[in-house]
């Protein structure tokens, strides 16, 4: 099988595992946000105030794991007698995971006792919301190691097994979440008590959700602890501009987040929380198709001509599947909403709704995607320092823009925020890979795309499709990927 249908194959099975976990994530915000505004605000913020930490528990480490083991060449080498015994690419595979998941968990153990301490001093979080996110710490800290140990699955491109494990986990958790919320004469209905279970349900789904990856992952390389002090400070040299980079994006696509939490309340959240959770779901497709990629354009390193031709593969796939996402939720922003929370949350006259800032965000689907995957191009050619200034960049601009215009306008000015930075960092790392990469666009593949999507808006904005989320889903989806079908061999070659 050739390299790029591995690649799609990878990407197939985690968007099948995505859109899976979507819906249980879905059914989740469904019921959660079924006991009002303010319980689903402060259930969004202990989820939203640790997605940051996480990051900074990455540190890139996990795509730097990815890129050693997938490259043709040794991998990071350390000149240590601990490496004599270790033979062949499973050897070196055992080694670096070792040794990168023993960083992981001592950063896990750090990052999880700083948000939980930094946490108890945010005046407008309540006490639910402090006690709460020492409880999210364990499943922030328990989906982080199923991460880390993925990355043996991703660079063997069998992460099918990884997705497996995702979308047991969290259908699990919409079973737990659903069967509480049913039973409240049984556990009662004191919103705290609910609270609290409703975060236990996420531990206990992400600790199983762990061990299955492991289980996988073990039938591939033997996972140890290991460490190795060369090779820690050489890996910590080469993941540090990277980590700090991403550190630096989860700032800046997540501080709108959590500056509404604090300026505005939990009530404000809750609204923007169920936008936001629409284009999470759909927008993680872009970094699972970067994660795919990376394993092809880091063994094509120093082959400049195929992996110009591998970006450039992934950037017309990535437009393929980017636009048809854009034209749905333009006409089914508000459609979605409903399904995932209540009228409560629906724009009217006063009050700017989740459907309205969805709107907003909607533009953010493209250049969201091409961003994941030229960060993971440019990790690919360990350009990731480069990463630092462009995210920075994104930062400043998004914390100055809610800062200033969050207490004026509320969340409306946070989601114009979010498109106008994404806007931005797209055309500086647009300048970065074109020193890196070189090709020319196919306008011909271009527009043959754009005119796909173009037909697919006008059948849904000139009939009736436009009134029927469900018929317009399952009619749209059969006439473009049949179209797919039919020029796979010209768009997907």
């Amino acid at each position: 099988m050739s390299t790029n249908k591995k690649v799609l194959g990878n990407v197939f099975a985690q968007f099948l595992g995505k859109v899976l976990t979507v819906l249980a994530a879905f059914f989740v915000v469904k019921v959660v946000s079924g006991f009002g505004r303010e319980f689903y605000g402060e259930y969004v913020t202990t989820y939203e105030f640790l997605a940051f930490f996480g990051i900074v528990a990455d540190m890139g480490l996990f795509s730097i794991a990815v890129r050693e083991m997938s490259r043709d060449n040794e991998p990071l080498t350390v000149n240590s007698k601990q490496l004599e015994n270790e033979q062949g690419r499973e050897g070196s595979d055992r080694f670096i995971l070792g040794n990168l998941l023993l960083m992981r968990l001592l950063l896990i153990i750090a990052v999880t006792l700083l948000a939980g301490v930094l946490a108890q001093f945010v005046p407008n979080y309540s006490d639910l919301v402090r006690q709460g996110i020492w409880i999210t710490g364990l499943s922030m800290a328990l989906t982080i190691v199923a991460g880390t140990l993925s990355s043996v699955l991703q660079a063997r491109m069998k992460i099918a097994y990884f997705s497996g494990s995702l979308v047991f986990g969290k259908v699990l958790l919409a079973l737990m979440i659903w069967g509480i919320a049913m039973n409240t004469h049984y556990f009662g209905t004191d919103p705290s008590t609910l609270f609290f279970m409703f975060l236990w349900a996420g531990v206990i789904s992400n600790f199983i959700f762990m061990a299955l990856t492991y289980f996988f992952v073990q039938r591939e390389v033997q996972v140890t602890l290991q460490f190795n002090r060369e090779y820690w400070m050489k890996t910590i040299k080469t993941a540090l501009p990277y980590g700090a980079a991403l550190v630096l994006q989860t700032l800046y696509l997540r501080s709108d987040l959590v500056l509404i939490s604090i300026l505005l309340g939990a009530e404000a959240i809750g609204v923007y929380g169920v936008a936001a959770r629409v284009m999470e779901s759909f927008l993680v497709l872009g970094v699972f198709f970067g994660q795919s990629l990376l394993p092809k354009l880091s063994s094509e390193e120093n082959d400049h001509e195929k992996s110009s031709r591998s970006l450039y593969w992934g950037m017309e796939t990535l437009l393929l599947f980017s636009l048809p996402i854009v034209v749905g939720i333009y006409f089914f922003a508000t459609d979605i909403v409903l399904l995932l929370s209540s009228e409560a949350f629906i724009s009217k006259e006063g009050f700017f709704g989740a459907d309205s800032a969805l709107l907003i965000l909607i533009s953010t689907v493209i250049f969201a995607y091409f961003n994941q995957l030229f960060s993971f191009s440019l990790v690919s050619k360990n350009k990731q320092n480069l990463l630092l200034a462009v995210n920075a960049m994104g930062l400043v601009l998004n914390v100055g823009l809610n800062l200033y215009f969050l207490p004026l306008y509320g969340i409306m000015a946070a989601a114009i925020s979010t498109v106008f930075c994404e806007v931005v960092v797209f055309i500086l790392l647009w300048r970065q890979v074109w020193r890196y990469f070189e090709f020319r666009l196919d306008w011909k593949k271009v527009l043959m795309i754009l005119g796909f999507n173009l037909g697919i808006f006008h059948l849904i904005l000139l009939t009736s499709l436009n009134k029927h989320l469900i018929l317009s889903l399952a009619i749209c989806s059969f006439l473009y990927f049949g179209i797919l079908g039919i020029f796979r061999k010209r768009l997907l070659k």
